[in-house]
């Protein structure tokens, strides 16, 4: 059974890790230099999020939206939660097809040193939310 059985309250966690990544403004800035709109599609349970570098602030929204990815992502949302606990190797993932990929990849793949906050983070939202017993995977 997956960790989150409905989207939504990864959608929550994720939105919430971003704004508080985007309070550090060193995290902000090299974010939002990059330019990338970035796609997550999510299985088990289905969902889409868009990660929106190209404006003065890093904009999440969850769903099908009118715009173009510069690089999109497909996984289950187990990988996704196992990634933002960091207990992912991202690049391991990427070459066994874990996650799938298409687009400027080696872009986003810089913005890694840069969120690597979200590790402590994520569980900490996992906590307050009362999803304490999915930190632990």
């Amino acid at each position: 059974m997956p960790y989150f059985t409905d989207i939504q309250p990864l959608y929550d966690c994720l939105i919430e890790l971003f704004d508080r990544l985007m309070e550090d403004p060193a995290i902000k800035a090299k974010a939002l230099d990059s330019k990338l709109i970035v796609l997550f599609n999510y299985r088990d349970p289905e969902g889409q999020l868009w990660i929106d570098c190209t404006g003065s602030d890093v904009k999440l929204t969850p769903g099908a939206q009118e715009m173009t990815a510069d690089a999109t992502l497909t996984m289950d949302t187990d990988v996704a939660h196992r990634f933002w606990l960091g207990k992912l190797n991202l690049i391991k993932s990427l070459t066994s097809e874990e996650i799938e990929s298409e687009g400027s990849v080696p872009k986003l793949l810089k913005l890694l040193p840069v969120i690597k906050p979200a590790f402590k983070i994520y569980p900490e939202i996992l906590e307050e939310k009362g999803l304490g017993s999915i930190v632990d995977v």
